[in-house]
């Protein structure tokens, strides 16, 4: 017992001498979130957007994106108004066809078609799930004017297709879990923020979904970021 109760005070002087030199590295842990210069925790970034593609016909009105940037991260500020801040988030995109034709699966691959004959389209889209990794830079404009610009990794974990249709009176849906998404994807973003909401444009040069198994499309969103 005397020996523990020796190391305890040991440790306890050991603390409080080191607290008196200023050259090791101090963490702020509240508030969780600041926006000090240095090193901060950080979180934000409600996103929802328009997904629209070039390889494929997409209703960019019904194609939503939902997503949140960081779910969490640090972030970086120098004295010059730049942010640097990078986490890990997650993203939702959803791909809906116009009505005139639907994604349509056969065996192992994924197709795009025109409906069966009588039928009554009512939707046919492609979802993906992603685990996101931004990394972004931010360069304050004015007091309350940012610009923002970086590239987002996606690790896209989960994709599904569903379609939807009436013929002959009956509901008939299709639908899979197994599309084979592109297991790792670049995206470049950028954009503008005023206070706490702003603007988005997102871009990728990659493939949704895999070649052999899937029509090629790149992928291009804007929308709405809120709390970044």
């Amino acid at each position: 017992m005397k020996k523990i109760v020796t190391i305890i005070i040991f440790v306890v002087a050991a603390v409080a001498m080191r607290a008196d030199d200023k050259d090791y590295i101090q963490v702020d842990w509240y508030p969780l979130c600041t926006d000090s210069v240095g090193w901060n925790i950080y979180t934000g970034g409600f996103v929802i957007g328009w997904d629209n593609a070039s390889g494929i016909d997409v209703n960019m009105d019904r194609s939503i994106d939902i997503g949140w940037l960081n779910v969490f991260g640090a972030k970086f500020k120098t004295r010059y108004g730049q942010r640097i801040t990078a986490g890990v988030g997650i993203d939702w995109r959803n791909f809906k066809l116009y009505n005139d034709i639907r994604f349509n699966q056969d065996g192992d691959c994924l197709s795009i078609a025109p409906y069966p004959d009588g039928a009554k389209p009512k939707s046919s889209r492609v979802k993906v799930f992603s685990i996101t990794v931004p990394v972004l830079l931010r360069q304050r404009l004015f007091s309350t004017v940012d610009i923002f610009a970086g590239p987002v990794v996606n690790f896209n974990l989960h994709a599904s297709f569903e379609t939807i249709y009436t013929l002959s009176g009956e509901r008939v849906k299709e639908s899979s879990n197994k599309i084979h998404p592109v297991p790792v994807t670049v995206d470049i973003m950028g954009g503008v923020k005023w206070k706490f909401i702003g603007a988005y444009v997102r871009y990728s040069p990659c493939h949704v979904l895999q070649e052999p198994y899937a029509p090629t499309f790149t992928p291009f969103t804007t929308g709405i970021i809120m709390g970044f």
